[in-house]
């Protein structure tokens, strides 16, 4: 069945959250009148991934998820610094962020009027829908689905559930899931009974928990794949 809907996922699918992270984690630094060193952005980075993990197998609930990495961040450079007030920083900074994937727009670009787009997010309202705005490609999705807005993150199935009633309830085999995270984006779109792309750039090793149906290293790639 040719597709009708491609569900993209959001952070370091369309938009480089590596980026947006880094830069918002310096400014919320340089705000609390803190040196910045390069190996701050690797560690939170760290920190934050494996927060956002537990987040999504539902070992971190959402309420402690906010100031939770920033606790672990800074107990391992050895800072005391207040969590709350920081977090809400580097949140602010990020929202006003809008970095695109290389590639992202035009692909966008190429898919309209030919595909119904749906944006699929695991994250906070406050920082997305901003981050969507500026970055230009809102516009393009005919539903955006945020985790913080509805109560339910990928890979839950509830998640696809909402995301289905929001688009029609299309058959599933109409619909292809496009995303980078095998756990949120591969292993949920397969848990509901979609196809599913992953977006490897980095071409990292699959641990076997999730077989997606098709595997790109560059966003151009899935127009060749929709063909």
């Amino acid at each position: 069945m040719p597709y009708q809907w491609i569900l993209f996922d959001a952070d370091n699918t369309l938009l480089d959250f590596t980026r947006s992270e880094g830069e918002a984690l310096q400014l919320a630094f340089t705000q609390a009148g803190r040196p910045f060193d390069e190996s701050h952005r690797a560690l939170y980075h760290q920190i934050n991934k494996s927060c956002w993990e537990a987040f999504e197998q539902g070992a971190l609930p959402k309420a402690q998820l906010r100031t939770r990495r920033f606790e672990l961040f800074f107990k391992a450079i050895g800072w005391r610094e207040d969590e709350e007030h920081f977090a809400a920083s580097y949140l602010a900074h990020l929202g006003q962020t809008g970095h695109l994937v290389e590639g992202a727009q035009a692909l966008l670009q190429a898919l309209k009027g030919r595909y119904q787009l749906a944006l699929v997010t695991n994250g906070l309202k406050e920082v997305q829908r901003p981050r969507l705005s500026r970055a230009g490609i809102d516009s393009f999705f005919q539903a955006i689905v945020v985790s913080d807005e509805i109560g339910y993150s990928k890979p839950d199935a509830a998640f696809f559930e909402f995301t289905f009633r929001q688009i029609g309830h299309p058959p599933k085999e109409a619909v292809l899931m496009v995303g980078d995270n095998l756990n949120a984006d591969i292993r949920g779109g397969e848990g509901y009974g979609i196809p599913t792309c992953w977006y490897n750039p980095s071409k990292q090793e699959n641990d076997g928990l999730a077989r997606p149906r098709y595997e790109i290293g560059k966003l151009e790639e899935l127009l060749d794949l929709l063909e």
